[in-house]
């Protein structure tokens, strides 16, 4: 609490010698090491905290946010005009503020003595997912996906993202995958990118620039026009991805005789079509829904599925993770 508190003085996370005011629990719980550079130590407290801050109740996480400075509408204000922010913002008096502050800071207490989250192994940087919502329209002609998600810049002025979509062809079909994408909301795309046949990269650029722990949302809907896909929709994570759930709406005049779950397998796996024993069941408007937690870096995660007929519809899309997109792979 005393670290914390030394903290939020002044301009709070955004302060010239904030690496001086680290204190040691802090630089234990964040992985900050001696030898780290007044940056580095900067970029590990402030994702730390932030992914911290995501974990507490509304009110806690605005207030912890606000007294850090680490919320966009107070950032870079001297304490006092952060409180009185916050303040204005709950409807409450400065004095209760305050204690909103204090009881958020113990929050925070608690959660850095647990183990820090493992790192993210891929050479990509920049920002990380941190949750994703998917919605795949198999009911209709062309295939529909609908890729929801909140992110976290782990980099100051951060601009444009680089969204991954693979659609693998199936036997005799098109090679060109001819996908686009059209933002919902959140950013725009300004670029779309063919990089092989089964995979384009779309470039979303931002509102406004990111800040190292600054929270983004986006929406976009990606629409193969391929036709013949293959019978399965994965996320592989590429970037760190800490929740993941999907809806896959079937045909109900054509449903799959048999669906599964992919918890975390490797890629060849579900170009394989292996069952994996984890049937799912389609409910009566031909919906399967999953969510899923802590994703690895790597792995796919969603959903496989069989027809007894022969020529009944496959279609298929792999979600690149955290660089996502489309079938993404």
């Amino acid at each position: 609490m005393r670290e914390l508190n030394e903290l939020r003085r002044g301009r709070g996370l955004d302060a010239a010698d904030l690496h001086q005011r680290i204190g040691p629990c802090l630089r234990a719980a964040c992985a900050i090491a001696e030898t780290d550079p007044p940056a580095a130590a900067r970029q590990k407290l402030v994702l730390r905290l932030t992914e911290l801050c995501g974990r507490l109740p509304p009110d806690l996480k605005l207030a912890a946010l606000a007294a850090l400075g680490l919320h966009e509408e107070a950032a870079g204000e001297f304490l006092d005009r952060r409180i009185s922010w916050l303040a204005s913002v709950l409807d409450r008096d400065p004095r209760t503020a305050r204690r909103r502050i204090d009881l958020a800071f113990r929050r925070l207490g608690e959660l850095l003595g647990a183990p820090a989250p493992r790192g993210d192994s891929h050479p990509l940087a920049g920002w990380y997912v941190e949750s994703m919502k998917a919605m795949l329209r198999l009911d209709r002609t062309p295939t529909e996906l609908q890729d929801e998600r909140r992110i976290v810049a782990e980099a100051d002025e951060l601009d444009e993202l680089v969204l991954p979509v693979s659609v693998p062809a199936g036997p005799g079909c098109d090679p060109v995958p001819d996908i686009t994408a059209d933002a919902l909301y959140g950013g725009e795309i300004v670029e779309a990118r063919q990089v092989s046949a089964s995979h384009a990269q779309f470039v979303l650029r931002l509102p406004s620039p990111l800040r190292l722990g600054q929270r983004h949302e986006y929406g976009i809907r990606f629409t193969p026009k391929r036709t013949g896909l293959r019978p399965y929709y994965a996320m592989t994570p590429l970037r760190r991805c800490e929740e993941f759930s999907v809806r896959v709406r079937f045909d109900r005049a054509a449903p799959p005789s048999r669906v599964w779950r992919l918890n975390g397998v490797p890629g060849r796996v579900v170009d394989d079509g292996v069952d994996s024993g984890d049937a799912l069941t389609v409910n009566r408007v031909g919906e399967v829904a999953l969510e899923f937690h802590d994703l690895r870096q790597g792995l796919s995660y969603g959903l496989q599925w069989s027809f007894d007929r022969e020529g009944s519809p496959d279609t298929g899309t792999r979600n690149s993770g955290t660089e996502p997109g489309l079938a993404q792979s």
